[in-house]
This record gives structure tokens, sequence and C-alpha cells, in this order.
């Protein structure tokens, strides 16, 4: 994959991941309380899996891209 079509797809997992964290409001304020630990539960594994299946694979094959990534965070608080 080249280095445009892999920061694509980081941005996708960032987004997703953060399209995933936003449910855990709405969770917290609708479920029962042990129904709301189930799936904050499932969140972070997904969260988990996503980054380790694509996340690592994408940086171990472009490894400047982590150090991309890491200052553009510093720098605007999200991977644009």
């Amino acid at each position: 994959m080249n280095i445009d079509v892999a920061r694509h797809v980081i941005r996708a997992l960032f987004r997703s991941g953060r399209e995933l964290e936003d449910l855990i409001p709405l969770l917290k304020e609708n479920c029962e309380t042990s129904e709301y630990e189930v799936y904050v539960k499932a969140i972070a594994t997904a969260l988990a899996s996503i980054h380790l299946e694509i996340g690592n694979r994408i940086t171990a094959s472009h490894p400047a891209l982590e150090q991309e990534i890491e200052s553009t965070i510093k720098k605007y608080g999200r991977y644009l």
C-alpha cells in the first residue's frame, strides 16, 4: 500500500474510533449499569482490535508514518 492510501486508512481508523467513543455517553444515559459495562468493554475491545490489526500493520509498513501521526496529533489534537 502506498503512503497516501495508508494515510487515508489511518484517518478512517481514527474516525471509526471517534464514532464508537461517541456512543459511550449515550449508552451510559440509556442502559442499565451492567448492560452499559458490557457495551463499553465491547467498544474497547473493538477499538483495540482495529488499532492492532490495521493501525499497527500500516505503521509497520510505513515506520515514518507513526512519527507523522504523533506530531500531527500533538500539534492539532488529531490526525489531519
